[in-house]
C-alpha cells in the first residue's frame, strides 16, 4: 500500500513537470511571430549545401524545385556532395548540371563516408559566407531560399532553423508519421521561442559558414551535424538562434515507407544523445521517458491492481490534454489539422514506442542508407 502511494505521487509530479514542459513550448511557439518576405530585399550570396546517398528515385523532382526558386541565380551556389550513390542518382545530377551552371557536383573523396563528412566537405568547398541546408528527398516552394534570406538579412541570426513537414501521402502509417513529426517540429520550435532550444532539422537550416568551421562536430557520430551545431551556437549565442514561422519557408521531406527503417531513423537520432551535455535537452529526454514509462506501468500493473488503471487514466487524459495544447496550433500551421483525429490511437502506441527508441537508441546500432553504424560513444 505505501509503496503504491510513492508510486502515485511520483507519477503525478513527473506529470506536473511534463505539463509544464509542454506548456511552455506552447507558449515558445506563440511568442514566435509569422514573417512575411520583404518585398525588395538586397540579394546575399548563398550556399545551398546537399549530401545525399542512393536517392535516384527523389533527386530530379528535387533538383527541379532547386532550379525553380526565384532567388537570383547569380546569388545562388548549389553544391550537392554525393557519398558514394549505388544508384543512378550521379546520372541525374550530372544531367542538370549540364543546363545549370550554379549547381556543383562533388563526390566525397575516399575514406570518407557519412552525412556529415559530406557537409562538412561541400561547405568547406562553398564560396559563400552564408550556408542553407536541406535534403536529397525533399520539396520546397519557389520562395523557400528568399524567405530564409529574407529573415536572416533583417534580423541576423547566427542559426536559423525552418519549418519542415512530411509530404501529404495516403496510408494510416504515413499519418501517424506525420503527425508524430509535427510535435517535434512544434516543441522544437516551441523551445527555440523560449530561447532554450533542444532540436533542430538539417533539413532546413540556415547558418553562417565560419559557426560551422568552428564547431565541434563530435567525429565518432555518423550523423548530428545539425544538432551539434546547434549546441554550438547555443553555448556561444544563445540568443541568436532562430525559427521562421513562414509558410513560405516550409521544406516538406518524405516519410517512410517500412517500420523498421522508421525504427533506424528514430534509434539513429537517439543514439547521438549520448554526446549530449546539455541541460535543456537532458532534463526534456528524461521527463518524457520517464512520463511515457508511467504510462506502460500503470497499464501493466493494472492487471495485478486494478487502482492502477484509474492513475494510466488521469496520466493519459492530463498528458493527452496537454499534448494537444501544442498539436493544434502547429498542425493549423502546417495546414495539417485532418491528423488530429489520430492523436488518441497514436496516444496508447506511442509509450511503448519511445521506451523502445530510447533503448534502442542507447546500444546505438542503426542501419542508414544500406550501411550500418555503431556510435562508438
Amino acid at each position: 500500500m505505501i509503496l503504491m502511494v510513492i508510486f502515485e505521487y511520483t507519477a503525478f509530479i513527473i506529470l506536473s513537470v511534463y505539463s509544464l514542459i509542454i506548456i511552455g513550448f506552447s507558449i515558445g511557439w506563440v511568442k514566435i511571430k509569422r514573417f512575411q518576405i520583404r518585398e525588395s530585399i538586397d540579394p546575399i550570396r548563398v550556399s545551398i549545401i546537399i549530401a545525399c546517398r542512393n536517392e535516384e528515385e527523389n533527386i530530379q523532382q528535387f533538383l527541379n524545385c532547386l532550379v525553380a526558386q526565384k532567388y537570383p541565380k547569380n546569388k545562388t551556389e548549389i553544391i550537392i556532395i554525393d557519398d558514394h550513390s549505388e544508384d543512378n542518382t550521379v546520372t541525374f545530377i550530372k544531367k542538370k548540371i549540364a543546363k545549370n551552371n550554379h549547381i556543383k557536383y562533388l563526390q566525397l573523396p575516399p575514406g570518407k563516408i557519412g552525412k556529415k563528412e559530406a557537409i562538412a566537405y561541400g561547405i568547406e568547398n562553398s564560396t559563400s559566407e552564408i550556408i542553407l541546408t536541406t535534403d536529397a528527398d525533399c520539396e520546397m516552394k519557389e520562395n523557400w531560399i528568399c524567405s530564409m534570406v529574407s529573415y536572416y538579412i533583417n534580423y541576423q541570426p547566427k542559426l536559423l532553423s525552418g519549418p519542415v513537414t512530411l509530404k501529404k501521402t495516403p496510408g494510416l502509417f504515413q499519418n501517424f508519421q506525420s503527425l508524430e513529426f509535427l510535435s517535434l517540429v512544434g516543441a522544437g520550435a516551441g523551445a527555440i521561442g523560449l530561447k532554450k532550444p533542444i532540436m533542430n532539422n538539417g533539413a532546413n537550416l540556415l547558418f553562417e559558414k565560419k559557426l560551422f568551421l568552428e564547431s565541434n562536430q563530435y567525429k565518432d557520430y555518423a550523423s548530428g551535424d545539425d544538432i551539434f551545431l546547434m549546441l554550438h551556437t547555443k553555448g556561444n549565442y544563445r540568443k541568436e538562434i532562430h525559427f521562421i514561422k513562414s509558410k513560405d519557408a516550409i521544406v516538406y521531406t518524405n516519410g517512410l515507407n517500412k517500420i523498421s527503417s522508421f525504427f533506424n531513423q528514430r534509434i539513429r537520432w537517439t543514439s547521438k544523445s549520448k554526446a549530449y551535455s546539455d541541460f535543456d535537452i537532458t532534463f526534456t529526454a528524461i521527463i518524457v521517458s520517464l512520463i511515457n514509462s508511467m504510462l506502460v506501468l500503470t497499464i501493466l500493473l493494472s492487471f495485478w491492481e486494478r487502482s492502477f488503471f484509474f492513475t494510466f487514466l488521469i496520466i493519459f487524459m492530463v498528458k493527452s490534454i496537454v499534448d494537444l495544447v501544442i498539436l493544434i496550433p502547429v498542425s493549423s500551421f502546417f495546414d495539417k489539422r485532418n491528423l488530429i483525429w489520430l492523436f488518441f490511437p497514436l496516444q496508447l502506441i506511442y509509450p511503448f514506442y519511445i521506451l523502445a527508441t530510447v533503448i534502442l537508441g542507447l546500444i546505438g546500432i542503426f542501419k542508414w542508407k544500406n550501411r550500418t553504424f555503431r556510435e562508438k560513444r
